[in-house]
């Protein structure tokens, strides 16, 4: 058997998000997709270590709550990750006062 693994960020991938029911509801997100057999399986336990190890067996076993894929997802190419962490943005401050006086 041959096992591949793939992370994508958040948001990076709306279609590959969608077709799997995935975004919107928080993140992380674990997905076990099989485009071959089009079904897809969601994590749906605490993303913890002994669960994750878990839903990864049962994937490879063919899995429970499989449901199908609608369609070959359309992945976007997207830059490779620098390994840096992400910028923190600066957002202005606005006073309470002013935003209640309106």
């Amino acid at each position: 058997m041959f096992d591949s693994y793939v992370w994508a960020a958040a948001g990076k991938q709306p279609d590959l998000e969608k077709r799997v029911g995935v975004g919107g509801y928080g993140y992380p997100a674990l997905v076990a997709l099989n485009v071959k057999k089009g079904v897809y399986t969601p994590l749906k336990s605490a993303y913890e270590l002994e669960q994750i190890i878990e839903f990864v067996k049962e994937a490879g076993r063919g899995g429970k709550g499989i449901m199908p894929l609608d369609g070959t997802p359309v992945i976007v190419k997207t830059e490779p990750w620098d390994g840096k962490d992400g910028e923190i943005i600066e957002e202005d401050e606005f006073s309470l006062e002013e935003l209640m006086a309106e």
